[in-house]
């Protein structure tokens, strides 16, 4: 019993000690990443890790009308999970109309894409950006070779566009996402719709190519 007692306590003595290493290791890789409220942390360095361009369409509210918001965004990733990028978006409702050489009630916009995905390697996953943009809405647009005169006759605006998406990751160069937000609009002086008529819901979807 004393000889099966000894052997049994060199036995742990050895797995302990060669388990050391193992747990000196795991304990620094941990110590590592731990965050607390004071002292220094190690931030991450920033780098590219990708890249996208994205068609998009989306539907929107605009004065009590449904209208249409076709549009192209593109930028890059910053460590897999902020993008930086631009976007432009042309804005039509039903009583949109163009001609050739004018057109009447067309608005367009476009700015600053900022965006963080949540957990991008996963299928499907989500994304929160915001859109800061400024823009013009034509009451009447033309060349001046029709019945409007040459130029854009109508009001600027600037706008802020938060929206919450889901990404389905189609392909290894290929995503789907779609989301619902909120245009925040404040119209310029001048002839055409309020700040409340340019402000709406909307409800987009893009198409994502790029290297992720």
């Amino acid at each position: 019993m004393k000889t099966l007692t000894v052997a049994s306590s060199v036995s742990l003595v050895a797995l302990i000690l060669a388990s050391a290493p193992a747990f000196a290791q795991s304990a620094e890789s941990t110590g590592a990443e731990q965050e607390t409220l004071v002292g220094y942390h190690r931030a991450e360095s920033a780098h590219v890790s990708g890249w996208f361009v994205a068609p998009t369409f989306a539907t929107t509210s605009f004065a009590s009308q449904l209208g249409y918001l076709p549009g192209l965004r593109g930028g890059i990733y910053l460590n897999q999970r902020f993008a930086v990028g631009v976007t432009a978006s042309v804005l039509a409702t039903p009583d949109t109309h163009f001609g050739d050489h004018d057109g009447r009630n067309i608005g367009s916009y476009g700015g600053l894409l900022l965006q963080y995905v949540v957990h991008s390697n996963q299928v499907l996953h989500a994304s929160v950006e915001s859109t800061l943009a400024s823009g013009r809405w034509c009451n009447t647009v033309g060349d001046g070779k029709g019945t409007a005169p040459d130029g854009c006759s109508g009001r600027t605006f600037l706008a802020f566009e938060p929206v919450a998406n889901l990404e389905l990751n189609v392909a290894r160069h290929v995503r789907v996402a779609t989301g619902v937000g909120y245009r925040f609009a404040v119209a310029a002086r001048g002839d055409g719709p309020s700040s409340g008529d340019l402000s709406g819901i909307v409800a987009r979807t893009s198409v994502v190519f790029g290297s992720f």
